[in-house]
């Protein structure tokens, strides 16, 4: 790496589930740290948890997030270096949430405990400083709950970028209109750019369909879209048992999640 030290917080958020958040987040995360950067992946989707599925962690997690965010350990127990797995020029950790019935029952009631998110705040604004200015973490990356959670707002509240990934139908679209004017812009005075995600490719083929419906999206969002990908019968087929573009470098999702790395590669 060359230049300017790049020092990124960025949430991936979604209105709702099955937008293929999740997948985005854990892909780019690899891909970046493939690209000789330092890289920090949370799995804030404490309603959902998909992570350690998808990095197919299974006995020898020690600590969560969860006791972590409970002050039972630090950030540091509770993240698990599996760059030497991918073989990355980068450091890549990853944090875990619990996913048993159990965890994600009781996260869910501390959410609602404003005091608790309060304190929880603190702990990943002084996280993130740590990670930067000691660590030597190029990129903190929050994969976070759908919709109006605490957690995922106190995610997005500490990040310096922030994406939200949607599909392009007309439930999405409405919830994700609300998102942005309703959170985004008046609470929390955060502009997001958008991912278009699962786009039939009946559509892709089509020019002006296309450029039809990305203007329009764009003009009801009043948001930039930063990348479009297609709806991949593979990645379906793929049911989130692995990372995509490790098992397939050269397919056209991997390409999507190349661009988008390479967005966030831009310094601004």
């Amino acid at each position: 790496m060359s230049g300017a030290i790049i020092r990124k917080a960025i949430s991936i958020h979604s209105f709702k589930g099955g937008t293929g958040k999740s997948n985005i987040s854990s892909n780019t995360a690899l891909t970046l740290a493939k690209r000789g950067h330092n890289v920090v992946l949370l799995d804030f989707d404490f309603r959902a948890p998909s992570l350690s599925t998808l990095f197919q962690m299974k006995d020898e997690l020690k600590f969560w997030l969860n006791d972590w965010l409970d002050q039972k350990c630090e950030l540091t127990d509770a993240i698990v270096e599996l760059g030497s797995r991918y073989g990355t020029k980068g450091k890549l950790h990853v944090g875990f949430t619990n996913p048993s019935g159990d965890a994600i029952n009781e996260m869910t009631q501390k959410g609602l405990d404003e005091a608790w998110q309060a304190r929880v705040l603190q702990l990943i604004l002084d996280a993130k400083d740590l990670l930067f200015e000691r660590q030597g973490v190029n990129y903190i990356i929050f994969d976070t709950s759908p919709g109006f959670a605490l957690s995922s707002i106190n995610a997005i509240v500490a990040s310096d970028q922030l994406i939200l990934v949607l599909k392009a139908d007309q439930q999405d679209l409405v919830g994700t209109e609300q998102l942005i004017k309703g959170v985004y812009d008046q609470t929390l005075g955060k502009q997001p750019e958008l991912i278009l995600n699962k786009m039939p490719v009946s559509i892709l083929k089509s020019k002006e369909n296309y450029e039809r419906i990305l203007g329009e999206i764009q003009k009801q969002l009043g948001v930039r879209i930063v990348s479009v990908i297609a709806c991949f019968c593979e990645v379906l087929e793929n049911l989130g048992s692995q990372l995509f573009v490790i098992a397939k470098p050269d397919h056209p999702f991997t390409k999507s999640i190349e661009h988008l790395a390479t967005h966030f590669e831009k310094v601004t």
